[in-house]
C-alpha cells in the first residue's frame, strides 16, 4: 500500500488535475534517500501519479509502461509540490509533471493495457 500526500488545493477539468500539497520532511519515502540530502525517490513520485489520478479521474487498467520519464530538479523535504495529472483515455494514457514554484521537477507518461 502506496502513503499518498495530503492534498491542499485541487484544481479540476473533465480529463485534467491538478494537487498542490506539502511533502513533510518526515515522510518516511525520504528515508534512506540519501542521508545528507533528502529526496523523493523517481519511483514514488511516478506511484503517486497512478494512485491520485485514479483516486480523482475516473480511468481503468493495468498498468503496462513508462515512456518519456524526466527528472530534472529534486523534491527535498517541507517542498510545496504542484502535480499535474492528464489522461487520455483512448491513447490508455496518463500524463504526469511535477513543480516547485513554477519549475519542472519531473515528468513523464504512463501507458496501460
Amino acid at each position: 500500500m502506496i502513503l499518498l500526500p495530503r492534498i491542499d488545493a485541487l484544481e479540476r477539468e473533465p480529463a485534467h488535475l491538478a494537487l498542490q500539497f506539502l511533502v513533510p520532511a518526515g515522510n518516511p519515502y525520504f528515508e534512506g534517500h540519501f542521508r545528507d540530502i533528502g529526496l523523493l525517490p523517481g519511483v514514488v513520485q511516478v506511484g503517486w501519479a497512478i494512485e491520485l489520478a485514479r483516486l480523482h479521474i475516473p480511468y481503468s487498467g493495468r498498468f503496462r509502461a513508462l515512456s518519456a520519464v524526466k527528472f530534472m530538479r529534486i523534491i527535498k523535504p517541507d517542498s510545496a509540490v504542484t502535480l499535474r495529472l492528464s489522461v487520455d483515455a483512448q491513447r490508455r494514457e496518463l500524463s504526469f509533471d511535477y513543480r516547485l514554484a513554477g519549475e519542472p521537477c519531473s515528468s513523464g507518461c504512463v501507458q496501460f493495457h
